[in-house]
């Protein structure tokens, strides 16, 4: 019986082949190459995705009077969503690139960023209006 299920298990194996519907071969375990998402969601953050823009250096506020500069970053501009989610009205898409205020809460918290400290090298939504160009 076991021949015969092997047997049969072979020949359809073979079919599936001659007809291209072969399962693609095991992936090799081990370190990989860079990796690109296909979700829009995250964007390298040196800005090298040629589909999404990014602006000079600027800097990130919060609402404080007057607003308080708690870290420097860059927007992605035509950017409509962070991690698989849509950016609301008011919002843009912002790079951290440099922390400096650590304990400062950020103005779009999430499940894993709620202080500025913890946004480096990460993408978060932050209020259009806090966010100002070092360039002028």
């Amino acid at each position: 019986m076991t021949r015969q299920l092997m047997a049969s298990f072979s020949q359809m194996q073979s079919q599936m082949q001659s007809q291209g519907l072969a399962l693609p071969p095991e992936p090799l375990v081990g370190p990989s190459g860079p990796q690109v998402s296909t979700k829009g969601s995250c964007i390298d953050p040196l800005g090298n995705d040629p589909e999404t823009g990014y602006s000079d250096r600027c800097g990130l506020y919060i609402e404080a009077d007057p607003a308080c500069l708690v870290a420097l970053g860059r927007v992605y501009e035509g950017s409509t969503v962070i991690h698989n989610t849509h950016l609301l009205p008011g919002q843009v898409k912002v790079g951290v690139e440099e922390v400096i205020d650590a304990d400062a809460p950020v103005p779009v918290p999430t499940d894993e960023v709620s202080l500025v400290g913890q946004a480096i090298h990460t993408f978060l939504a932050w209020p259009t209006h806090l966010v100002k160009s070092l360039s002028q």
